[in-house]
This record gives structure tokens, sequence and C-alpha cells, in this order.
């Protein structure tokens, strides 16, 4: 089928080779000739044959359209305004023209920022993300811990081997967001006494392989297992008294545990969907293997594809190895393997430390 001008007019990127043709093709076979072969009016090939000036490609350029005169545009000295004023503030338009009163719209406003190339495009979540991981990728080695718990009794798959085997019904979990490595705890129930008897191991564990307590940070929600008692006593005064320091998160700010709440999401999929247990000795074993592939061997996407392991063998290979050999917890046990006998005051909060 033929080709009409109009048809290879809106290819843009080939439109002065059309005009060429078209001019050569008047020249040699005449007006008339040349509507027919190229589908357009004489009139379109009058002017392109009036605009042509033989060894001057550039008098086939399409001429602006622009009108002469614009009565109601923006005066000069209101556009300069307009490009300060976002300039200082970086407000969009409407707020431009409502907070100073500019006299004129909001979309003449967004005009004037759109042909001063001001307009910013919305950060998509995605590249928010990688921002936020290349910013962690520089943070000193364990001088942050993200303290949170998970609930598994509302994992359908696990939930059923849960009740007939007496599994454990929550995970306390604490990644350090540098190197990605996990130290987990595992209970029956949500509890201070847990989570503070999880950070009290944790701590010392960390003390006895060369991390200095006094830079490290403990992040947390706003939990009740996160919380002091009437006593002064919990996770945050036990991690004080260990000689770190705590801060919660601000009120519905989740985004600020994003890398324990992935790990949450991750041992889910990985982990409590798939595997079936035949004994509570069975789960202790799958879970102590999960938590050793994880720090040990799994590289992880969004740490350029390394393991914990590797990434402190890259920026500390004093703390690498043993550091993050963390065998899970059972916090439920009345008096743990790895801890001496506890004097208990009252039946809420061990007396560590």
């Amino acid at each position: 089928m033929h080709t009409t001008y109009f048809e290879l007019y809106r290819m843009r990127t080939h439109r002065h080779w059309l005009r060429q043709k078209l001019v050569a093709f008047a020249k040699t076979h005449g007006i008339k000739a040349a509507v027919r072969e190229f589908g357009c009016s004489r009139n379109t090939v009058r002017k392109w044959l009036r605009r042509h000036v033989p060894g001057k490609p550039s008098s086939l350029q399409e001429h602006s359209r622009r009108p002469r005169r614009s009565p109601r545009r923006i005066p000069s000295g209101l556009e300069g305004q307009i490009v300060k004023l976002r300039h200082q503030t970086g407000f969009g338009a409407e707020r431009l023209q409502r907070e100073f009163a500019l006299p004129c719209s909001h979309n003449a406003i967004a005009r004037v920022l759109r042909q001063h190339h001001l307009l910013r495009p919305r950060k998509k979540k995605p590249a928010t993300k990688k921002l936020l991981r290349a910013l962690k990728r520089n943070w000193p080695l364990f001088s942050q811990l993200s303290a949170d718990t998970k609930y598994l009794q509302d994992i359908p798959h696990y939930w059923p081997q849960m009740n007939r085997l007496h599994l454990p019904r929550f995970q306390y979990t604490v990644r350090e967001p540098v190197s990605g490595a996990c130290f987990t705890g595992y209970a029956d129930e949500l509890s201070k006494s847990y989570a503070t008897l999880l950070a009290t191991q944790l701590s010392a564990h960390l003390a006895a392989h060369g991390v200095n307590l006094t830079t490290l940070v403990w992040q947390t929600d706003n939990g009740s297992e996160f919380q002091v008692n009437q006593h002064h006593q919990g996770l945050p005064a036990t991690v004080r008294a260990l000689g770190s320091d705590h801060r919660f998160i601000p009120p519905k700010r989740y985004t600020w545990q994003s890398d324990v709440e992935t790990v949450h999401r991750l041992v889910e999929d990985e982990f409590f969907d798939r595997e079936t247990f035949s004994s509570p000795q069975d789960f202790w074993a799958k879970i102590t293997t999960y938590w050793l592939y994880f720090n040990l061997v799994r590289p992880n996407r969004g740490k350029e594809w390394q393991s914990p392991l590797q990434i402190l063998n890259a920026k500390a290979p004093a703390l690498a190895g043993a550091l993050i050999h963390w065998l899970p917890l059972n916090l439920s046990q009345p008096h743990h393997p790895d801890l001496p006998p506890p004097l208990h005051r009252g039946h809420d909060l061990p007396s560590f430390p």
C-alpha cells in the first residue's frame, strides 16, 4: 500500500528527509505529479518549494508557530520571582500560588516550572529503598541493632504443627543492618522477660567477640515486650546497664524497622511455610540449620548478593567467624544451659544483669 505524506510526516525522525524528497520530485515532475505521488495538497508542495534554498538544508526546517504577541503571558519579572521562590522553598505550583499570593493561576506557575526544568519526578519506592541501602552500607558495623518480634501462630502451614507439638509461638529477632546478620530466640509468650533475656545473652556474646557495646544502639518499636515496667526493668534499662543505648522508633514509622521486618517475611516464606516437623527436637535442629545458613551462606540481594559472613570478612575480619555462629535460643527454658542459675525477683523479669 502506498504511504501518504501525512503518514510519513507522523514519523518525526524522517520529516527533513521527506521534505527533501518532496521538493526534488516536484522540481523534476511538477506540482500535480508530486501531489499524486506523496498524497498531499498542492499548498503543501508550494510551501516547501517556496521555502527551499539550494545548498541550504536548514531552509526545509519547521518554522516556529509561536504567536508574536501573547497578551496573557506572565511578565518576565513574575516569572523570575516564581523561579526564585521555587529554588528557595521547593514548593509546588499550588502551594507557591497560595503561600505567596502570586497574581497568576497555579497552572501558569506549573508551566513556568516546567519550562525551566524545575519539576522533579516523584521518587518511586524502589529508588528510595535503593538510596537507603546505599546509606546503610556505609554505617559502622554493629553501631545499631534492630529488634522486633514475629507472631508465628498466624502462619497456616505452621499453626497445626505448633499446636500438636507445642512449638514456639513467637520469634524474637535482632538484626544488624550493615551485615544483615540475625540473632534469634523463640518463646511461647510475648514477654518483657524473654526480650530482656535475649538482649542480655546477645550483648554478652557480642562483647566476648570484640564488639564495643558503648557504641551500640538498640532500636525497637513501641511494643509492650520492649517497654520498662514500674520498677524500670526491661530491655531498654538492661542494654543501658550493659553500656549500650536504646531508642524507640516514632509511632507509626513502620519503615524504620524495615531491616528486621524483611527478615520476618523471608523466614516465613523460606522456612515456616515449607518445613514439616516430626518432633520439637526436629524443629530446633531445622531452625538452627536455617539461621546458620542465613548468616553464613545465604546471599542477600539487598547487599549486592553477599552473605553476612562475606560482609564481615571484607569489613571487619577480626569480628567474622564465631561472632555470627549464633544458635537460636529457647527462651522458654527455665534455666538456659548457657546462663548461670537466675535469682528471680518477681515473676516478670529475671535479675539480669
